[in-house]
């Protein structure tokens, strides 16, 4: 190719990226602008956002600049509402604009995911991909209201985009990890995410191996990734100081709550990537036939390491231990081993496993390891929190996904209509879930936080917020 001949290429590929993004965005505008236009104030979101997120906003909006931060009405740091306090200072101080401003944040969200797939599969399939990003009450709750899940999960795609690039380039890792100082600042448990700038900056110090021995000098291997790992410092140092601001992880209010482990996280985990998958099998076939033509023993390994998950730990219904809501509902009905350990997730969970090993099988060696950390990372982060709720996980697993199909070495960028059915008819049920949940329990405008969380003379209190 000429030059020209790539620029125009280029611009073209950008093009279809921003109508990609455009497009999805509206994916997730539609449903999220009637709710707030029409005033719908039911389901989860609605509560958290009412009782919670909106009542601190005001709070520090009230405050601006001076914040108290000693002992805030979130369990996540404050980085989303300090956000929106200032556009509450700048005039959309109403709750409607503050939603509308939510909105915008869950827009960006998928739109950017969009236009990342858009330059690997093409226009149709990127946009097919996300719509069940878009259908998920996950995410349309945190854009119709005041929740800090999709900047959040925003930051953590960002993250995943630029540690991705190949060949690994140093201004993007270093931008990664300036993103990673906003995650942490919006939602502290996804430090996890300092992992994957790590295994970003050991694949771009490799690169440069040979050429150092070929010239006799330059930085060693591990000198190069020690600096990618000092460029995350900044990120430990945020999250270190609201933990010595608050004496633990999270806020005071929420410490007895929220801290401990939950075991059953990693096999929930490989049974939502099991079900979630099935809107994406057109794209998961080709690779798992090759995986197990070749690799069998791998996708055998990966089964049985999830049955072992599976069957250590309690994994039935339980909503004194964290083990409620989603698709523990689903759970719930399926038969019990000794009243111990769900059938349904000594099943799914193994097919979940040999599904994702098939995929990270058919990447690039640096996209294998960039995801295989990011996961088991992810895991691990989750795993040590006391609730296994399925919001927690299936915006980044319906990220993750159209993102391993899109990279195998074999990009699809053709599709017959009947494939193209299939994330149709998971983002249809995605839909249908998220409808039938913004139908019931209606949340009162001054709907008050759980007893548990405030105290008398509490400043969040109605006698104290101004309400």
């Amino acid at each position: 190719w000429s030059m020209s001949d790539r620029v125009s290429s280029d611009r073209s590929a950008w093009r279809t990226s921003l109508f990609a993004g455009v497009l999805a965005a509206l994916f997730v505008a539609v449903p999220a602008g009637f709710l707030i236009a029409t005033g719908n104030n039911n389901g989860r979101a609605a509560y958290d956002a009412t009782a919670y997120h909106a009542r601190f906003i005001r709070a520090l909006t009230e405050q601006f600049p001076n914040f108290d931060l000693s002992n805030p009405l979130t369990a996540t740091t404050p980085g989303y509402h300090l956000l929106l306090a200032c556009v509450a200072r700048l005039g959309a101080s109403s709750i409607e604009s503050l939603r509308f401003a939510s909105m915008a944040i869950g827009c960006v969200f998928v739109g950017s995911v969009a236009a990342w797939l858009s330059r690997r599969v093409g226009l149709r399939i990127a946009l097919l991909f996300v719509l069940p990003l878009a259908g998920s009450i996950y995410v349309v709750g945190a854009a119709a209201w005041m929740l800090p899940d999709n900047l959040a999960w925003a930051l953590v795609s960002w993250v995943l985009f630029l540690c991705l690039r190949e060949p690994a380039r140093a201004r993007e890792l270093l931008l990664a990890s300036l993103l990673l100082v906003a995650l942490v600042a919006v939602r502290q448990i996804h430090i996890w995410a300092a992992a994957v700038v790590w295994v970003g900056g050991l694949s771009y110090a490799l690169q440069f191996r040979g050429r150092s021995k070929a010239v006799g000098g330059g930085l060693s291997v591990l000198a190069k990734m020690l600096g990618f790992v000092l460029a995350t410092v900044p990120a430990f140092a945020v999250l270190i100081l609201f933990v010595l601001h608050w004496g633990g992880l999270t806020p005071p209010r929420f410490q007895g709550e929220l801290q401990g482990v939950n075991l059953a996280t990693p096999a929930f985990m490989l049974l939502e990537f099991s079900l979630l998958a099935i809107g994406f099998l057109p794209w998961i076939t080709p690779p798992l036939r090759t995986a197990w033509r070749e690799r069998r023993w791998i996708l055998v390994t990966g089964a049985l390491a999830a049955i072992v998950l599976a069957a250590i730990p309690a994994t039935t219904l339980d909503v004194a231990a964290g083990r409620f809501s989603g698709f523990w509902s689903l759970i719930a009905k399926a038969p019990v081993i000794a009243g111990h350990t769900s059938l349904l997730m000594i099943v799914a969970a193994p097919i979940g496993a040999v599904l994702l090993t098939a995929l990270l099988l058919g990447l690039s060696l640096r996209s294998r390891a960039v995801f295989g950390v990011a996961l088991l990372a992810f895991a691990a982060a989750l795993t040590a929190t006391f609730y296994c709720w399925q919001r927690y996980h299936e915006p980044l697993l319906l990220v993750v996904l159209p993102m391993l199909c899109a990279l195998q070495r074999e990009r699809p960028t053709r599709a017959s209509w009947w494939q193209l059915l299939f994330p149709l008819i998971l983002a249809s049920i995605l839909a249908a879930i998220t409808v039938g949940n913004l139908r019931s329990n209606p949340v009162a405008l001054d709907a008050l936080p759980a007893p548990s969380h405030f105290a008398p003379g509490d400043s969040f209190l109605p006698a104290h917020s101004g309400q």
